[in-house]
């Protein structure tokens, strides 16, 4: 794939480097909020439950990132600031992605959920026990925030 000038760079820093800053604060803001005045994390609780935690993680980080790049990408490909990759040179996965600002963002979200929901599953009943302590829990959902963002903030 043979991308316009410009574009490597613009992905490095507008769409890796950038979004592992949210990626890192966010989760650690919102577990703070969350878990901080608990010394464990119940493992299987629906109610604020490591794996419960996990899987709206794996659909709400790429739906949210769509909801949010997408029209900043959209005004900084208007503007000039970025071009744009033409239609042709993307490959045909993501062409599925197309559409409408909500339906991407839902399409990206059940991409996430499906993808991840099993790995999530099967890691945490084959290392987790009954609880986890919080300040694990909490660098394990945050790396996996930094590294999931990375990863879906380019393809977005």
């Amino acid at each position: 794939m043979k991308l316009p000038p410009g574009v490597l760079k613009y992905l490095i820093i507008g769409q890796t480097i950038i979004p592992i800053f949210f990626n890192f604060t966010i989760p650690l803001t919102l577990g703070l909020i969350t878990f901080w005045n608990q010394p464990t994390v119940v493992t299987w609780a629906l109610d604020k439950g490591a794996v419960a935690d996990f899987i709206g993680t794996c659909y709400l980080l790429p739906a949210i990132t769509c909801l949010i790049a997408t029209p900043i990408v959209r005004s900084q490909v208007a503007s000039g600031v970025v071009s744009q990759v033409p239609v042709e040179h993307l490959p045909r996965l993501l062409l599925f992605y197309q559409g409408g600002l909500i339906w991407r963002a839902t399409k990206w979200g059940l991409t996430g959920l499906t993808l991840l929901s099993a790995p999530v599953f099967f890691t945490f009943t084959l290392l987790a026990d009954e609880t986890i302590p919080t300040v694990t829990f909490l660098v394990v959902k945050i790396l996996f925030a930094v590294f999931f963002g990375c990863v879906v903030t380019p393809l977005i």
